[in-house]
């Protein structure tokens, strides 16, 4: 089980290279062959079209600073809203709010990219990212709701680590310390020390 920083990479790495084939792969098998070349060619075309200007994006708040840089990207992932590139485009400056305390904003941006894809797998990894700042929040319900979203059997074991954070915070330590206990066996070999001590440190809070 990799952790949520190697997931959203492998994806991000996944849309740059094969972007333009991400809507065509969703859309074969849609209608006969006649008229298949033209429509998939159109298709390639847009997805490459978003996919430079997603890469665009990207640069410029790497290497531009300022409410300038940000206000730039939020029009280009405005403009990719619906498409898997407008959902890592608002992920990315989710993560730009949350770096600058916005909590509020960020949440915005990440309810957007959940609205822009379909991938389970992406789905998983804002809907966790929702969860986290619902618990921040101390919003206990939406928290929940959020972990329940997730679906993707590749996120077991950070959902159920989340669960035992949710449960902590509300005092259910017997119930946080099963959560973290069944994290560690979802994630084997590739779970934290700090996944471990948490479950130590429960073992007199019971």
């Amino acid at each position: 089980m990799e952790n949520e920083d190697q997931q959203v990479e492998q994806i991000k790495a996944f849309i740059k290279e094969y972007g333009p084939w991400v809507v065509a792969g969703l859309v074969i098998g849609l209608g006969s062959l006649f008229g298949w070349r033209y429509y998939q060619d159109n298709q390639l075309a847009a997805a490459q079209e978003r996919t430079d200007s997603y890469q665009a994006m990207m640069d410029s708040l790497q290497f531009a600073e300022g409410a300038e840089a940000i206000a730039q990207s939020e029009s280009v992932a405005a403009q990719l809203a619906g498409s898997e590139q407008g959902a890592l485009a608002f992920m990315q400056l989710a993560q730009v709010a949350i770096n600058n305390g916005d909590l509020d904003g960020a949440k915005g941006f990440l309810n957007n990219a959940l609205g822009s894809t379909k991938v389970t797998e992406l789905q998983a990894l804002i809907n966790v990212r929702l969860a986290r700042i619902a618990m921040s929040a101390n919003d206990f319900t939406a928290a929940e709701s959020h972990l329940n979203a997730v679906t993707s059997s590749a996120f077991e074991g950070l959902v159920s680590e989340l669960r035992g954070d949710l449960q902590f915070a509300q005092g259910n330590f017997s119930a946080a310390r099963n959560a973290y206990e069944i994290a560690a066996t979802n994630q084997g070999e590739s779970a934290s020390p700090y996944l471990q001590m948490k479950i130590d440190n429960l073992a007199g809070q019971e």
